[in-house]
């Protein structure tokens, strides 16, 4: 017998692959476990796959602009099976490198529903026992009570990307990061695009003044948004149309209905509670600050233990729960710094805290902006709406988070990140020379403005 601990892992996404992969690396006698599809939720329903359609959409949103830049094209259109078939041949191209790693690396997959039964995971009568498991079952798309989820007029986030064409019009009820994604993949393709949202508002994770702006564009573009509303009732189905009815009498009809409201915990039926793991009333399995469970051999991480339901944030929790159960010490899992980034048009990305949570927390803040259209980089891209923003403590000027809405946005907000971990004020980012021109020199600008010396800006 092997004397190398035995690691089993429920759960192939990006949490649960990189918990296996690093497992192996610790030495450990791996098993990952996976119903259906490596990379999970991300690589196969989310991240991957709709960031491939938004690149198409984005493409095609620029070459219409095309007069703008000088060059004449002719009448442009799109050919959506072919984007799909793009979108497909992405994800196929990840899912094998999640599998060629897990070969790599000695990490034995096994596909089917694993069943937690004592110390083992069961699969179809298969018994895999473990010293330490890793719970990383994830979420999926949360349906609504007297909506016939199963109707072809009705769609989930899942169902979107399996479309065989582009609908004439569609309403999306959720206003949050999935629907606002997909409002900005279809715009461009020509779907007219109504938002029903119970809030008052849009984006409900980043702050007022960002949410209303972006608004504007998506308005601009020709959404129709109803903010406070409620779904009252689907009136009527049909296999060229739905139509609902809001909570103000307000009635719409449109060829889909995607219902983007949030995802649901798959923790439901898999026998977590008979091992010992408390799973809370929201479905999300209980861990501490180093991510064990209330069973000592249990681990959990990603999307199915809540908080913020990012990729990124998972494949951190994976490692650290496998470094914590096979390493001599253990390490409280640190979330200050978590980059958040949405994928609309413009981008949108934060990190830590944005002006409206700094003041609800009563924190006495400064705060240094600069806006895309004094961005020569960002004028000749043609991408000049936007900003970056900057929150710092005001008695200490350590800086405390970043909002930046605009293009490269969510490439740009890993700059704030490093240097809140490293303790920089606003002071020392504005201090940092950046290279002229790019739109990243807006963080300097930003920097330099919420200290009163930028030149142009102050």
């Amino acid at each position: 017998m092997s004397d190398r601990p035995r690691v089993v892992v429920l759960g192939g996404g990006p949490g649960g692959d990189v918990a296996a992969l690093r497992a192996a690396q610790l030495g450990a006698q791996v098993t990952l476990i996976e119903r259906a599809e490596l990379g999970g939720t991300c690589l196969n329903w989310g991240c991957i796959p709709t960031k491939s359609l938004l690149a198409a959409s984005d493409l095609l949103r620029k070459i219409r602009q095309a007069k703008d830049f000088g060059i004449l094209v002719g009448e442009v259109g799109y050919d959506f099976a072919a984007m799909m078939a793009r979108k497909d041949d992405i994800v196929n191209k990840m899912r094998g490198g999640v599998k060629g790693a897990c070969e790599r690396k000695g990490v034995a997959v096994v596909k089917g529903q694993g069943v937690v039964d004592g110390d083992a995971v069961v699969v179809d009568g298969t018994r895999y026992e473990y010293d330490h498991l890793v719970v990383a079952t994830g979420t999926e798309p949360t349906g609504l009570p007297g909506i016939d989820m199963d109707h072809p007029a009705v769609l989930t986030s899942n169902d979107v990307l399996v479309l065989p064409e582009v609908p004439e019009s569609m309403i999306i009820l959720g206003a949050g990061v999935i629907g606002c994604e997909f409002a900005s993949l279809f715009q461009p393709l020509g779907v007219k695009v109504t938002m029903v949202e119970m809030l008052d508002r849009i984006l409900a994770g980043i702050d007022t003044r960002t949410a209303k702006q972006f608004q504007k564009f998506l308005e601009k573009d020709g959404a129709d948004i109803h903010l406070g509303r409620r779904l009252e009732e689907v009136t009527a189905y049909s296999d060229a149309s739905v139509t609902i009815r809001l909570d103000d009498g307000t009635e719409i009809t449109a060829e889909k209905l995607l219902v983007s409201i949030g995802r649901t915990p798959q923790t439901a039926g898999i026998g977590l509670e008979t091992a010992g793991i408390v799973v809370n009333e929201r479905g999300h399995v209980e861990v501490d600050a180093f991510l064990r469970t209330a069973n000592s051999k249990v681990w959990g991480v990603g999307d199915c233990i809540g908080g913020l339901q990012l990729a990124h944030l998972a494949s951190a929790e994976g490692a650290r729960a496998i470094e914590n159960a096979l390493g001599p010490h253990q390490v409280p899992m640190d979330r200050t710094v978590v980059p958040s980034c949405i994928y609309t048009h413009p981008e949108i990305a934060t990190v830590g805290l944005d002006r409206d949570t700094a003041e609800a927390q009563g924190i006495k803040i400064k705060v240094g902006q600069a806006r895309f259209a004094g961005s020569g980089k960002a004028l000749g891209e043609g991408e000049s709406d936007g900003f970056a923003q900057l929150i710092a403590d005001a008695d200490t000027d350590l800086l405390l988070g970043a909002t930046i809405m605009g293009a490269h946005a969510v490439e740009m907000i890993h700059e704030v990140c490093v240097a809140i971990s490293d303790g920089y004020s606003m002071r020392d980012l504005g201090e940092i020379i950046h290279a002229h021109p790019t739109i990243s020199e807006m963080v300097m600008d930003a920097a330099q403005q919420g200290e009163g010396i930028a030149p142009y800006l102050s």
